[in-house]
């Protein structure tokens, strides 16, 4: 059985970080330190972690609830 997919709480959690900094790395914005980056891309390629594509676009949909 293949093994379960790396999270981005797994990465976070590997690197010592938070998931808003492992975000911001995957997402490659501003205000992360060379250290921390290095950190979290490491953690990235010992864990094979990439992201779902269908989660990125879930969580970039803006929801409006009718009421």
């Amino acid at each position: 059985m293949a093994a379960p997919r790396a999270t981005v709480f797994d990465v976070a959690n590997l690197a010592g970080v938070s998931i808003k900094t492992v975000s911001r790395v995957v997402n490659h914005e501003a205000n992360v330190k060379p250290s921390t980056k290095e950190r979290v891309d490491r953690a990235i390629g010992e864990l094979s972690y990439r992201p779902d594509p269908a989660a990125q676009h879930l969580a970039s949909q803006r929801w409006r609830r009718d009421i």
